[in-house]
């Protein structure tokens, strides 16, 4: 695809529009890079929906009970010490890097894969519902400042993640129906998931960091 010139009122100066596929613009190649982001991406924005739309039907026991999943036992959590804090945000974003990567290593797993971002989804719209409607105005300033940076930042993490987690679980379906034959090319692919999957534990931990911090800083000049 070259290069289109328009020329506007006879005018000697053209506009040239870019060649979008020589600067690497091309619909294919960016399905192939972003189309599988996209989809997670969307599954969370799914599960975000219907997570809002059903918090009316759990009560506040069982968000107190689920408060690892759910951030909604807002006064146990003010009176945790500061690793308590860290280490209740980062295990809540440990586990679904875990499943991800777990589930990576199987043949089926990529079918898991995809239901993860919706769980993460269902889980943010299920706890930011209750807390609004709980808490009302104190709820939504709270939230909006101490519990999304954190949340937001780990939707990119997990989105990205995934995407290999899926792509190393379709490889391991790939290799066990065409044989053995791949298998040093796998390794290959192993050593670059492994990779992966600690520079996601380490930018979860940045999460819990940053969601600590917020939390010492702000949780407590809201009115519950």
């Amino acid at each position: 695809m070259k290069g289109i010139v328009f020329n506007l009122n006879g005018s000697k100066k053209a506009i040239r529009i870019p060649d979008i596929k020589k600067r690497g613009l091309d619909i294919k190649r960016l399905f192939s890079r972003f189309g599988l982001q996209t989809m997670f991406a969307l599954l969370f924005l799914l599960g975000l929906i219907v997570g809002a739309a059903s918090s009316k039907s759990f009560d506040k026991d069982t968000f107190d009970k689920l408060d690892l999943l759910f951030v909604t036992n807002i006064d146990a959590r003010l009176e945790m010490s500061v690793f308590d804090i860290f280490a209740s945000c980062f295990v809540s974003y440990f586990l679904y890097i875990l499943c991800a990567f777990l589930t990576g290593f199987s043949v089926w797993g990529f079918t898991a894969i995809s239901v993860l971002a919706a769980v993460k989804g269902f889980t943010v719209g299920l706890s930011s519902a209750f807390i609004f409607s709980l808490y009302r105005l104190s709820g939504i300033g709270f939230y909006i400042l101490v519990v999304l940076p954190g949340t937001v930042l780990f939707l990119f993490i997990l989105v990205r993640y995934s995407s290999f987690a899926f792509r190393m679980s379709m490889r391991y379906m790939k290799l066990s129906a065409l044989g053995l034959d791949r298998e040093p090319e796998l390794r290959i692919h192993i050593k670059k998931f492994l990779k992966k999957t600690l520079l996601a534990f380490l930018s979860s931990g940045v999460c819990a960091v940053i969601d600590m911090i917020l939390w010492l800083l702000f949780a407590g000049k809201f009115e519950f």
